[in-house]
């Protein structure tokens, strides 16, 4: 088989590399970079034009390749970007891109990124280049770097007269393809090595005469990746040169674009300040819960010891770099460490077969990743982010949990629906959870899990099995409950009081519950150490709901203050908005019906009206 050498240009090493003998990452811009990346090539090495990559890009991997790899087809890659050699045909964008969510062995599997594929598609061909894509419009590719505010146009001129002067017999093809509207881009490429280095000969040398001739030293950011600009305008011109001789076998192929290519690293335990066990929490939201979990680690930093270390790690898909930030400012006591880790690849295999319902969210699956993603945490404490915090978590984080799966609070709520406020719960714990104690049930938002217990009896792939096998009223709560049955420490419920939820929790619900559980929860009230607004009811919603008084005092004390009262201000217009539609509609109804008869014309035509009016679709 053919000597195949594929490099990925790699600018981050939080990515997950493909599992391909054919590809080899290599990190671009090495020789300014401050550190060197692990398991990967590097672009200083050798004959090399490292220092360059600001305004080369990807090209210095390219230029590396060139110069020190031996090989019988050479290709370029991104870190984010490949070729797909599936026989099938995938949706695009109009850039070509094949909109990916995860490079996970599935889906490279599917667009065919498999050595044996790829040598099947490669070796009968002498150049395999992307599909090609439009620019917005559908405009000329001359005339798209004309108006980009990140080009200057006279750039692209310089490297046309440098073009002219060298290769006149090319200017053809270069009117031909910068006239079009029909572009190659991102430099992307696989070519037989005598026209790979015929190319590489070819461009570097017209790309070195432009360095000479113009001077970019002054331009922004964006504007100083000028010549992996127009290495991507000269390699469609040489794309389209080589059509017009004929003399080459040339094939395009699709290119996913992947969404997500981090490959987070598992976070490893922290060293204690104090010499006590480090408090390890972990948290689970997305990105719009960013204001209430800020508001909940405000809660926790108010109340924890200046003597304790506390570790911090937040389980999230799409929490920004930007709130990242404000949340680690937030944490900025230096006993405080705050991490966060993206689940998104992990959950991947998992997620399009978990089942939802009302306000819950895929982030409450999170947890039963935990054992995994804290493969040197032998004990974490985990909480919901609708929770505040009036007490020392230290306290809870050091209950021994020795053999047992977990420590957590005995479910008042849940006991109370099954001794008759939801009929049908009886039965769902007795046939369905096939529960031997149905008043042993605890409550998911405070749980001190035994991680290395867990991994002794249980793996997540069987969590999650058990999780996809039927839609659990109570979702990863009855999950965590039929696995740990019988395991089970119980807490002092002041770590995890709920809310009395619309005034009908304590009364009708929880004053259903076996007495001995009911005066629990009635005590803890009198001084929670953990207020739960677990519900659809939440303080940010409804500012009279029971312990809102907690919420907003912590939440006054976060940056977050604003947002939260902009949400909920917003919130409450809508509803009043929505209340006085539906007042106007009920007012009206009488006369209506008298007016414009069922199936009749005037019906029809006022009704249209009417829903127009009130917005009622």
């Amino acid at each position: 088989m053919a000597d195949i050498k594929i490099i990925m240009a790699c600018h981050r090493d939080d990515i997950a590399i493909p599992k391909n003998d054919l590809i080899y990452p290599i990190q671009v811009g090495a020789a300014l970079a401050n550190r060197r990346f692990e398991g990967m090539l590097h672009d200083d090495e050798g004959d090399n034009i490292s220092e360059k990559n600001p305004y080369y890009c990807e090209l210095t991997a390219q230029y590396w390749a060139w110069k020190n790899l031996d090989a019988d087809y050479y290709g370029l890659f991104h870190y984010r970007r490949y070729f797909s050699f599936s026989d099938e045909h995938f949706p695009t964008n109009h850039f070509a891109d094949v909109l990916l969510d995860v490079n996970d062995e599935a889906t490279l599997k599917k667009i065919g990124l498999e050595e044996p594929r790829m040598h099947e598609v490669i070796e009968k061909y002498d150049l395999l280049v992307p599909e090609q894509g439009l620019f917005v419009d559908k405009m000329s590719i001359r005339k798209q770097y004309e108006i980009a505010d990140q080009h200057h146009i006279e750039d692209l001129d310089c490297v046309l007269d440098i073009l002219s002067e060298r290769h006149p017999e090319m200017m053809d093809a270069a009117s031909k393809y910068l006239d079009g509207s029909y572009g190659y881009f991102c430099n992307m490429f696989i070519m037989r090595r005598d026209l790979f280095f015929e190319y590489c000969e070819w461009l570097f040398d017209i790309l070195e005469e432009h360095e000479r001739r113009r001077d970019f030293s002054m331009y922004d950011p964006q504007s100083y990746r000028v010549s992996g600009y127009l290495a991507e305008r000269l390699l469609g011109v040489y794309i389209t040169w080589l059509k017009e001789k004929g003399t080459y076998t040339i094939k395009e192929l699709q290119r996913p674009f992947f969404q997500n290519v981090t490959q987070p690293r598992l976070p490893k335990p922290i060293e204690s300040r104090d010499g006590k066990p480090v408090v390890t929490l972990v948290l689970s939201a997305n990105d719009y819960y960013v204001p209430y979990m800020g508001t909940l680690l405000e809660s926790i930093k108010e109340n924890a010891s200046p003597a304790r270390t506390y570790d911090i790690i937040v389980l999230h898909r799409d929490i920004t770099p930007r709130n990242q930030e404000v949340l680690r400012r937030l944490l900025s006591p230096a006993n405080f460490s705050l991490r966060f880790f993206d689940t998104t690849r992990l959950m991947k295999e998992y997620e399009s077969k978990l089942f939802l319902r009302g306000h819950f969210r895929i982030e409450t699956y999170f947890r039963l990743l935990m054992q995994d993603i804290l493969p040197g945490y032998d004990k974490a404490l985990y909480l919901d982010s609708d929770m505040v915090v009036n007490h020392d978590i230290a306290e809870l984080f050091d209950e021994d949990v020795t053999g047992y799966l977990l420590a957590a609070v005995q479910d008042a709520d849940t006991a109370g629906l099954y001794n008759g406020f939801e009929p049908q719960k009886k039965n769902y714990m007795d046939n369905v959870m096939k529960m031997k104690d149905p008043y042993s049930y605890f409550q998911a938002g405070t749980i001190l899990f035994n991680l290395a217990e867990f991994r002794k009896s249980y793996t997540v792939d069987e969590m999650f099995e058990y999780a996809t096998s039927y839609e659990w009223e109570l979702l990863d709560q009855d999950v965590l409950n039929h696995f740990a049955e019988g395991r089970v420490k119980y807490l002092d419920m002041r770590w995890n009081v709920m809310m009395d939820w619309h005034d009908i929790r304590i009364n009708q619900i929880i004053g259903r519950a076996p007495r001995p559980l009911y005066l629990k929860y009635m005590a803890s009230r009198k001084d929670p150490y953990v207020v739960h607004y677990a519900g659809p009811d939440k303080p940010w919603d409804n500012y009279e709901s029971d312990y809102a008084d907690f919420f907003w005092t912590y939440a006054s004390h976060t940056p977050f203050m604003p947002l939260i009262l902009e949400r909920s201000f917003a919130r409450k217009q809508k509803e009043e908005g929505d209340t006085l539609a539906h007042r106007v509609e009920g007012a009206l109804r009488p006369a209506y019906v008298k007016l414009f008869p069922d199936h009749s014309m005037r019906r029809e035509k006022a009704g249209y009206i009417l829903r127009k009016l009130t917005g009622r679709w």
